[in-house]
């Protein structure tokens, strides 16, 4: 029966990757570029599912080992049985998720400003500000003018 740190490169490797994602995630938020979010988007869930198996198979050897199946029960069994290449990986896991935390909180942040500078020029256009609308119902623009008109019609 393999042991609940026999995985352990598979989860940095994948988690690795993941930081990758979330980097050029903020490159593309920063940017103001939509284009290729879908595909890292479609990668960061293919990662995360990976991460997901990994992360179970470990928690199940745990618990057919007696530990409990969470992280908690890995640091245990880490404390008693883990080798130290073993809990080198376990550490750099930890500093790894630090990192992609901080990462998503950021990419979090930069993609509520978006949304908040998007709706507020939804709401400019829908002529919500008070000044009234843009456009009306049929696309066309409801601002009058009351000069002159310019060219023949």
């Amino acid at each position: 029966m393999s042991h609940p740190a026999s995985q352990l490169h598979q989860e940095k490797g994948a988690l690795q990757r993941l930081i990758e994602k979330l980097r050029q995630e903020q490159a593309l938020l920063s940017e103001a570029s939509a284009e290729g979010m879908t595909e890292i988007i479609t990668e960061k869930a293919s990662i995360v599912a990976e991460m997901t198996t990994l992360a179970g198979n470990r928690h199940r050897q745990l618990a057919e080992l007696g530990y409990a199946d969470d992280e908690t029960g890995m640091q245990k069994w880490m404390n008693e049985q883990g080798s130290d290449a073993d809990k080198d990986v376990w550490a750099d896991l930890f500093e790894l998720a630090q990192d992609a935390k901080e990462l998503n909180r950021v990419n979090g942040l930069l993609i509520g400003k978006k949304l908040s500078i998007n709706q507020n020029a939804l709401t400019v256009l829908q002529g919500k500000t008070g000044t009234g609308s843009f456009y009306g119902p049929d696309g066309q623009s409801s601002i009058k003018s009351s000069g002159r008109r310019l060219g023949v019609v």
